[in-house]
């Protein structure tokens, strides 16, 4: 993981004005960046970046700045921190429960209203994957503490989506129909076993050499059970959803069709064709999993190794919310006629 870090340091000097933070959340000392928008702009309004799963630095591996270039343009601060545990922050990522999250992401918000002067009503969320546990919690529970939000291959049920997880990574492994049916009964039974909540000695000793390492099994074990069904309802911060039709980690096309039958006024959904699990450009990255080459071709590509309708849809959501009027060269993708022309949201963006 280090190396990666090395791979794409050369990315953060495209964040100008960078500056370096650093605020308490619980126990930990949390550190990150904050991006002012460029041109000297005054801020429309700040954006926190929430992580999806893993060991992630405040940057993602150099892949949040191709979303935070034009958006800085735009007129748009930014606020990213690294997880527990990772870069100079203390703690350990492995150790939170969504709760935990939640809470962590309430404090980054708070510091930051107090530290560059923005409302509520200024503060956005943008989240990935796993935050599809975290911000729609927020939303229903804290709703005055921030304006909007933004999810980004959000999946409902953590049970489900890795059983859909699962059976892509082995369909794109090659195995057969019956093998992958062997596979998924596998791991209905672990998740079984996992229901019952055993100490790691008996789980370890069920699984053999299937188990999860003990940090890893503790921090399934205590989100395992994430939901967001009960809040999807209760929702009225305005919020938009967007996945990518290709995604290989998320069903896309169940939780798009959730949505639009859940038909809630504070929603807006998008469906975008080749488009991966984080926006890029399916025809450039195809694979479930990226893994250094695909970082380097991140690197290499810049913002175009976005799917080309993402950026577009973002601003032009993003600024009816600050009740900007959009003038971005962005925008004029969503009038042409490209293979990767976003689909029509269910509610006007």
């Amino acid at each position: 993981m280090k190396l990666l870090v090395l791979l794409f340091v050369l990315t953060l000097s495209a964040c100008s004005s960078e500056e370096s933070i650093v605020f308490r959340s619980g126990d930990n000392q949390l550190s990150g960046v904050y991006l002012p928008p460029t041109g000297g702009q005054t801020g429309k309004a700040v954006l926190l970046f929430v992580h999806g799963d893993g060991e992630m630095p405040y940057d993602a591996y150099g892949y949040y700045p191709l979303l935070w270039d034009p958006l800085r343009a735009e007129g748009y601060a930014i606020l990213s921190w690294d997880k527990p545990g990772v870069g100079q922050s203390t703690g350990n990522w492995l150790e939170q429960s969504m709760a935990d999250r939640q809470a962590e992401v309430l404090d980054a918000i708070q510091w930051v209203q107090s530290r560059y002067g923005f409302t509520a009503r200024q503060t956005g969320l943008v989240g990935f994957s796993q935050a599809g546990w975290v911000l729609p919690s927020l939303a229903v529970d804290h709703p005055t503490q921030f304006g909007f939000m933004v999810g980004i291959g959000f999946a409902t049920n953590w049970i489900e989506q890795s059983r859909y997880y699962t059976r892509i990574k082995h369909t794109e492994a090659g195995a057969t129909e019956a093998e992958i049916q062997a596979v998924l009964l596998a791991y209905d039974e672990e998740i079984a076993l996992l229901l019952q909540a055993p100490d790691y000695t008996d789980y370890r000793q069920a699984m053999g050499d299937h188990a999860m390492p003990a940090d890893r099994y503790h921090f399934v074990l205590k989100n395992l059970q994430s939901d967001a069904r009960q809040d999807y309802p209760l929702i009225h911060t305005p919020t938009l959803f967007i996945w990518g039709e290709d995604d290989l980690n998320v069903d896309a096309r169940l939780e798009f069709e959730r949505q639009q039958r859940a038909a809630n006024p504070a929603v807006s959904t998008q469906l975008i064709a080749s488009s991966n699990h984080g926006l890029l450009d399916s025809a450039y990255f195809p694979r479930q999993r990226m893994d250094t080459l695909d970082l380097l071709k991140l690197h290499w590509l810049g913002e175009s190794a976005l799917v080309p309708g993402a950026i577009p849809t973002l601003i032009h959501w993003l600024n009816q919310q600050t009740q900007q009027t959009a003038h971005s060269p962005w925008l004029s993708l969503l009038q042409t006629d490209s293979t990767h022309k976003p689909r029509p949201a269910t509610l006007p963006l």
